[in-house]
């Protein structure tokens, strides 16, 4: 690998932590739709050439609150995306912001979310066809 490649990988790796961080902070500050409450992204994944990006995430289940519908929270986030990438922008300069794409991973149970600690989630919820 050449070190021109090793930079950029490293470039991608800093800027897909970078992403992560402010789509949490605006999914925490900026966001107003009480279905999105308990989206908490555990992971972004950016593609090669920087246009679209995976986030995965979980639904906080708290025993005040349980985690909302998997269904309505995904259309929630399909509204937002584009408010987010707005916003993605004005945070980072980029060419380009990514379309962002929410992947449901489960829901995480009572307490901090701990995505290294696989029993903190539970596996995705199936709802009734």
């Amino acid at each position: 690998m050449g070190h021109s490649q090793e930079r950029a990988g490293y470039r991608h790796a800093r800027l897909e932590a970078l992403l992560l961080d402010e789509l949490r902070s605006l999914l925490q500050d900026e966001v107003r739709d009480p279905l999105l409450q308990s989206v908490r992204p555990t992971s972004l994944r950016l593609s090669v050439d920087y246009r679209n990006a995976r986030v995965d995430f979980v639904l906080a289940d708290t025993v005040d609150a349980p985690a909302p519908d998997r269904d309505e929270v995904e259309e929630a986030l399909e509204r937002a995306s584009s408010f987010l990438r707005y916003q993605l922008a004005q945070a980072v300069e980029l060419k380009r912001t990514p379309e962002l794409r929410f992947v449901f991973q489960g829901t995480a149970v009572d307490g901090p979310i701990d995505t290294s600690d696989p029993l903190s989630l539970s596996p995705p919820r199936r709802t009734p066809a």
